[in-house]
């Protein structure tokens, strides 16, 4: 075979190779992974308690009916999973300019983000709706079922857990905030969209995250193209740790931009929470 020859079916070969694996990475496949809380310090044994949690990210809905036919699906997959608390992490609609309707949209896409089979649900924004209709994203998930953490924080008393959601870094809503006193002696985690905010000096503790796509286009030897936080780059993909915070950040679920991902496996996660004692 020629040099040209043998270039030819290299090329031919890496195409193949990128199409199926494009094809593959957009297909979101469930994630599990166990957290031990605290990370730090001596822990005993065994946990005091354990907390399955799904978190559902960027799911980028567009207009069509193959999209939300998708989500009906994947929350199906999710309520099977049996979780204790089913936690969403943002950005849930895709290219809202192109949308015909968008007051339509947010309400099919609210109402079937409600389908968890009675568990507990709990939404922060992403930047996809507070730079569009922030306010009607709110009022359309809380009437469905699914409220909204908007720099707040919410009691499950039948889990003992206080989650605490902030704002979206990205798109300036972050604020800080603390667990009210009700809170101590229970189980507590954060919940917010881009894990930039989770680097607050003032934030402690375990944060969930999405937003970044885990790169969404990561290319062989030189990493992702781009990705939109001012999170530490080792917080913009998987677990980070240090000495004050855990952040848990998801691949999540859908594209934005290209749509398509490279090396970055789209993913909704079952965080399996074990809480240890000093």
């Amino acid at each position: 075979m020629t040099k040209s020859g043998v270039g030819l079916l290299l090329f031919a070969l890496f195409s193949a190779w990128l199409c199926v694996e494009v094809s593959s990475n957009t297909q979101p496949e469930m994630h599990r992974v166990t957290i031990n809380l605290p990370e730090q310090g001596a822990l005993i044994a065994e946990p005091l308690s354990t907390l399955k949690v799904a978190l559902l990210t960027d799911l980028h809905i567009d207009g069509g009916a193959d999209s939300l036919s998708r989500l009906t699906a994947l929350m199906t997959t999710v309520v099977a999973s049996k979780p204790d608390v089913i936690l969403f992490g943002g950005d849930y609609v895709k290219n809202p300019e192109d949308l015909a309707d968008l007051d339509r949209h947010l309400l099919s896409v609210a109402n079937l983000m409600a389908q968890t089979g009675g568990i507990t649900a709990l939404a922060v924004l992403g930047n996809h709706e507070n730079w569009t209709a922030g306010l009607k994203w709110q009022v359309a998930l809380r009437d469905a079922g699914v409220p909204v953490l908007a720099n707040s924080v919410q009691q499950i008393k039948s889990l003992n857990l206080c989650v605490r959601g902030f704002g979206d870094y990205y798109s300036g809503e972050f604020r800080y905030v603390e667990f009210p006193s009700h809170c101590e002696g229970g189980r507590k985690l954060s919940l917010t969209h881009d894990p930039a905010g989770a680097f607050d000096a003032r934030v402690e503790g375990l944060v969930l995250a999405g937003h970044t796509h885990c790169g969404q286009i990561s290319l062989p030897f030189l990493g992702p193209l781009w990705v939109p936080t001012d999170a530490p780059k080792s917080a913009h993909c998987g677990l980070y740790q240090d000495e004050q915070r855990q952040v848990y950040v998801s691949a999540g679920v859908g594209t934005s931009v290209l749509p398509f991902r490279l090396n970055a496996q789209a993913q909704w996660d079952v965080i399996t929470l074990r809480f240890f004692a000093y």
